[in-house]
């Protein structure tokens, strides 16, 4: 991973700095290169996206879906703080909304509308006043998604280019506060490139699950699981750990065609645990007949499954499915409304307040060799 993200940052480079020199026409050449044919302009118009259409049974579902996220985004607001934290002085930490964001949405052999919901919903509830969605070719379903969620401004490109519009802006496309949403290691590159001008999500890698599992567990479900995260693709890593015997054998001749899947025998789930906080994988099911026993001594997971698919998460359960991968579960978690969200700090005195905060600035400010700092907060 390391090393084609390596190779994917000098492919990248070129293509982020001819995208904020020549601004579109850098924009729709590299998007001919990569997505052809060459659109005319980048933004996809009002009336395909009003005639974009799915099955009614795919529309039902997206909108059961943006319920869910929606509900569980609305419960993730952060209060705002105001405290007096010295005397006469009362400091405040507001969260406001950013102006803009971008959402990166995969398109063609793999289009991801629910992508779209997971980033576009928790925007929608931080109050971001202008999302824009970059994908290439859009799907019929992205584009029926974008409108039940209101969004109107669609552009037909991709990959490490869009990324470059959206970060430093063009004619067409003026620039954001923010880009998220999932793409290839190409598209993560970019994102790390701009990401001393814009704010970025998490560098998403190839998809990860453990699954931990004793006798209990059921084996065609087991394997069910771990096949449907392996289906993201050839890199993508799916590993079962259990002190089961029987279990780790049948599941093995399930998933025996499939590279990307593995099957561990271990000692006890105290050493599944210990080698899945280990790892921190992007997805932890527990398949055990105690879970609760073990679900409090997590810490390193992106999101854990009690009893249930992670397919749910990816679709149902109003839970973000943009996650960390690679390890970086042990420092951060997935995306939320607070990814949309920046707190302001406010900071009132009296003028009381100001005299007595002389008694603290004035010693600290002569030993770091700031004498002006003292003679403001004196005067």
């Amino acid at each position: 991973m390391r090393r084609s993200l390596d190779e994917a940052l000098d492919a990248v480079a070129p293509i982020v700095s001819d995208v904020r020199r020549r601004g579109d026409a850098a924009l729709l050449e590299w998007t001919e290169r990569y997505d052809g044919p060459r659109p005319t302009g980048p933004r996809v118009p009002r009336a395909q996206i009003d005639a974009a259409e799915v099955d009614e049974d795919v529309l039902a579902a997206l909108r059961r879906m943006i319920d869910a996220v929606r509900l569980f985004s609305e419960a993730q607001r952060p209060a705002d703080t105001s405290v007096e934290a010295a005397p006469g002085i009362v400091s405040e930490r507001r969260w406001l909304p950013l102006d803009a964001v971008g959402l990166c949405v995969p398109s063609g052999r793999t289009p991801l509308p629910s992508s779209l919901v997971m980033t576009a919903v928790p925007a929608r509830v931080a109050g971001v006043r202008r999302i824009v969605v970059v994908t290439p070719s859009p799907a019929e379903a992205t584009l029926v998604a974008a409108r039940e969620l209101g969004i109107e401004e669609i552009h037909a490109v991709g990959g490490a280019q869009a990324v470059a519009a959206l970060a430093y802006g063009t004619d067409s496309i003026a620039p954001v506060d923010a880009i998220v949403g999932p793409g290839n290691h190409y598209v993560t590159a970019a994102k790390l490139l701009v990401s001393s001008r814009v704010r970025i999500d998490l560098p998403a890698g190839p998809s990860e699950v453990v699954v931990i599992a004793d006798s209990s567990a059921e084996p065609s479900r087991v394997a069910a699981d771990l096949l449907a995260q392996a289906e993201h693709g050839d890199d993508s890593d799916a590993l079962l750990l259990t002190d089961d015997a029987a279990l780790a054998g049948a599941v093995a001749e399930l998933v025996s065609t499939h590279a990307n899947v593995r099957v561990e025998r271990v000692a006890s789930l105290d050493e599944a645990l210990a080698r899945s906080e280990a790892y921190a994988p992007e997805h932890l099911e527990l398949h055990v007949a105690d879970p609760a026993a073990l679900l409090p001594r997590i810490r390193n997971a992106g999101s854990v499954f009690v009893g249930c698919s992670s397919v749910v998460g990816d679709y149902a359960a109003g839970a973000t499915h943009v996650l960390p991968t690679g390890g970086l579960a042990r420092s951060t978690g997935g995306l939320g409304i607070e990814a949309f969200l920046k707190p302001l700090q406010v900071v009132t005195a009296t003028e009381d307040g100001s005299r007595l905060a002389a008694e603290v600035v004035a010693p600290l400010a002569r030993v770091e060799g700031l004498p002006l700092h003292a003679a403001a907060v004196r005067a």
